[in-house]
């Protein structure tokens, strides 16, 4: 009778153990994965602050830029310093890019398993006025940036075919060549 009491006091002793270390490890998570993201983590609260404000100044960290390498002659993309850390949905994303200097605006429509799909606001100065390496650099920024969430491979892209541009679905491997 002792050895019984003495084992089932063992088995829920792990039981609880093993409860209240997922618990510590779930916690653990919250607070690295919120570090990860560049916020701080309030121990009173038990929440992430997230401290970083997206300004004009600092609008190139959250997503994809086209420079121009004057050595190669050439445009190639940088990946903003910020963009593994801001955790954004993609509509918050879509709402940066539509800060960019660019005229063209982004409207989102909806997101089917793998594919954003979006549509080009005012896609006749994209297709005819920005030039053919001004609409592929934009469009390269736009598909290289919502497609860093990992859950996104497809970008379906509405608007009016053009001189510059076409209407399509486009992965980053359309835009390879912008790769540094």
């Amino acid at each position: 009778m002792n050895k019984r009491l003495i084992i089932w006091f063992f088995i829920i002793g792990g039981i609880i153990a093993l409860i209240l270390g997922a618990k510590w490890i779930n916690h653990f998570f919250q607070i690295d994965s919120c570090l990860d993201r560049g916020g701080r983590w309030n121990y009173d609260l038990n929440e992430c602050e997230e401290f970083y404000q997206i300004n004009n100044e600092n609008l190139s960290d959250f997503y994809w830029k086209t420079d121009y390498d004057t050595i190669n002659n050439k445009e190639f993309l940088i990946k903003g310093r910020l963009m593994d850390s801001s955790g954004k949905s993609p509509i918050e994303i879509i709402e940066i890019l539509n800060k960019r200097n660019e005229q063209p605006k982004i409207e989102y429509i909806a997101i089917q398993s793998d594919t954003i799909i979006i549509k080009i606001v005012d896609d006749e100065y994209l297709t005819e006025q920005m030039g053919t390496t001004g609409a592929y650099c934009y469009l390269g920024e736009t598909v290289f940036t919502l497609t860093q969430n990992v859950l996104i491979k497809y970008v379906k892209i509405e608007m009016d075919s053009g001189s510059h541009a076409s209407p399509g679905t486009y992965t980053r491997d359309d835009f390879k060549d912008l790769m540094k």
